[in-house]
């Protein structure tokens, strides 16, 4: 029962972060940047000649690791793009939310870059 709670609660965690019901700091901060930084990090050490030497395990959890990535990006970029839509600035103040989305789209450009280089 508390299982089935949790599972819950994580499905709503997500599900608000998608619709970018989560504020601009948490999303930009925590989503975006320290886990999506965390979570991209292998792909930045991992080399043709490291896959050349791999053996079917490690190919295997290679390929696992990248099934887990791409969606999380994904989901990244989305909700973090959301709530900087939904960001509502003070009065005479910057525009964060603004900021974020350009961050966001030079990012996506840099890491398209980066997939077909």
């Amino acid at each position: 029962m508390a299982k089935q709670k949790q599972n819950k609660n994580m499905l709503k965690i997500f599900k608000d972060f998608w619709q970018g019901k989560v504020s601009l700091v948490k999303s930009f901060w925590i989503w975006f940047m320290i886990i999506g930084s965390i979570i991209t990090i292998p792909s930045f050490i991992i080399t043709d000649e490291y896959i050349d030497g791999l053996g079917n395990l490690g190919l295997i959890l290679l390929f696992l690791y990248f099934l887990v990535m791409y969606p999380y990006l994904i989901l990244a970029y989305v909700g973090t793009w959301r709530s900087a839509s939904n960001y509502k600035p003070k009065k005479e103040q910057w525009s964060w939310g603004t900021i974020a989305k350009i961050y966001i789209a030079l990012n996506a450009l840099r890491a398209i870059y980066e997939f077909f280089r």
